[in-house]
This record gives C-alpha cells, structure tokens and sequence, in this order.
C-alpha cells in the first residue's frame, strides 16, 4: 500500500514537471514565432508589419552616391514603401529579391532590376540629356514622376509633375549618374555636359567607413549606409519642394514674358520680366 502510494506521488511529480517544461517550451516557441512575424528590420528601423515586406538588394561594400539615393528613391514608391534592403553580392540571394539596384549586372525595369555596370548598356534619360544613366538615374527615369507626384500631392498626369519631372533630373538627378560614370563635367571650351551645383556625390562617399576605424563589421556599414541614403534622399526631396516652390513659378514668369518679346522689339532677342526673379535660358527646354 505504501509502495504504490509513493509510486502515485513520483507519478505526479513527474507530471507536474512535464508540464512546466511544456509551458516553458511553448512560452518560447510563441515569442520567437512573434518575433519573427512581428519585427522586420529595414533601411531606417524596425517595423511592426505581419506580412513580409518587400525586399530591396544592392551590393554590400564600399558605396556611392547612386544606389544610395536609388534605394531612397525607390522607398517612395507605392509598390516598394518601408521595404526591406538586402546589401550582398551573392548572386543566388539578388535573385530572389524584388528589385535590385547597382548590382547583378541587369537592366530590365519589368523585373525592377536596375543595373548600368554590365557591357553594351547605354541608356540615358532622354528629354535632350545624353548622360549615360548610373541606378539613381534607372529608378528616376521609372518612378521619378510617381515620386514627384506623391511628394506634391498631385496627380502623376498632373502638368506640374510633367514639368518638373525632367528639370529635377537635370539639376540634381544627372550629376549622380554622371560622376558616378566618371563623366568630367567640362571638355575644354565647351559649355558644361551637366549641372553640378551640391557636390552631394563626394559627400556620400566620405560617408564610407574610414580606413583607421576599428570596427568593419556588417553592422557598422550598413549604419553608414542607412545615413548615406538619408542625407542623399533628404537632398532629393529638397530639390523637388525647391523646384516646385521657386522655380516652377520664376519658369511661368519668365515662359510669359517670353511669349509676347515681339511685342517688346520686332527682333524677338528682348525680353523685359513683369517681376524679379531668376532667369535660365535651359528653362525654355522643359
């Protein structure tokens, strides 16, 4: 009688202990499994999104000006917003992301891959502009105007966004793509093959990690990249407010007065501003 009573007890104990090691167990199982659904680290942070972002790759290393504001730019839009980037040069992990830029040596804007390094690509922008394009310039030529448009608060068919869409390519966009083609903005006593006016592309590339810093680790450039993406974006999007709020405005001044200059002298060469404001004869082309 007492040996089966005992026998009761240790059956119990037992029971009692399995049953905390189960709770324990899947205690565990359910944190990890919210972990991992509920946090996805992306470009500026974690979010708490319970579907799989889309994922954004470009190359792992040293960066540039390009991908930097590629990957910004390419955030912007409704079919990419807060994705997730993946910085590697594996070839098996750039296959299966859903868009790639500056890396992988593919250009094919049905499958959001935009690359310029591979032989015989020669796109350009197009609307009078010649320079061949780096990723910056891919993403722009594709999603430039969806960009603009959000940013606005416009319609994309919107005349403004058809305006300025090829005018803050101009003055912002082509000098990415140009210096990092190694394109030199002068040829001897030729006009400038492009506007260089924020020297942003240096800028960038001083964001790298420094030779002398001790810590080159994954973690760390990928830090300098997020800041890299950041200060080019936020120049990006200074650049469309600036265009849009100044020199949209001068452009209509200038395009008015331009229209009645017969009036002015039978020559057409003078024009007289109704107002002070800034004046470009590259305006005339947008």
């Amino acid at each position: 009688m007492y040996a089966v009573r005992g026998m009761r007890q240790k059956l119990l104990i037992f029971q009692s202990q399995c049953h905390r090691k189960a709770l324990s167990t899947s205690n565990k199982l359910l944190k990890a499994t919210e972990k991992s659904h509920c946090y996805i680290y992306g470009a500026c942070g974690l979010s708490t999104a319970t579907a799989r972002p889309k994922r954004v790759g470009t190359h792992d290393g040293s960066f540039h000006c390009d991908e930097a504001l590629a990957c910004f730019m390419i955030r912007l839009t409704k079919k990419f917003s807060s994705s997730q980037i993946v910085r590697t040069r594996d070839s098996q992990v750039l296959e299966n992301l859903d868009a790639v830029v500056d890396v992988g040596g593919v250009y094919d804007p049905t499958q959001d891959r935009y690359d310029h390094h591979q032989r015989g690509f020669e796109q350009v922008f197009g609307h009078g502009c010649t320079t061949k394009l780096s990723s910056a310039g891919l993403v722009y030529k594709h999603y430039g105007a969806e960009i603009i448009a959000k940013e606005l608060e416009l319609d994309v068919q919107h005349l403004n966004v058809y305006r300025l869409f090829p005018a803050v390519y101009k003055n912002f966009v082509e000098a990415v793509d140009a210096i990092d083609n190694g394109i030199d903005q002068y040829d001897m006593d030729q006009p400038p093959r492009y506007v260089n006016a924020t020297g942003l592309s240096y800028r960038v590339g001083r964001l790298n990690l420094d030779w002398v810093d001790p810590d080159h680790s994954s973690e760390r450039e990928n830090e300098a990249f997020q800041h890299a993406m950041t200060v080019a974006g936020n120049e990006f999007l200074e650049s469309i407010h600036f265009h849009a709020k100044s020199w949209l405005p001068a452009r209509s001044i200038v395009m008015e007065c331009l229209s009645v200059r017969n009036d002015i002298d039978s020559s057409g060469e003078i024009i007289v501003l109704t107002r002070s404001c800034p004046v470009s004869k590259q305006w005339m082309c947008y």
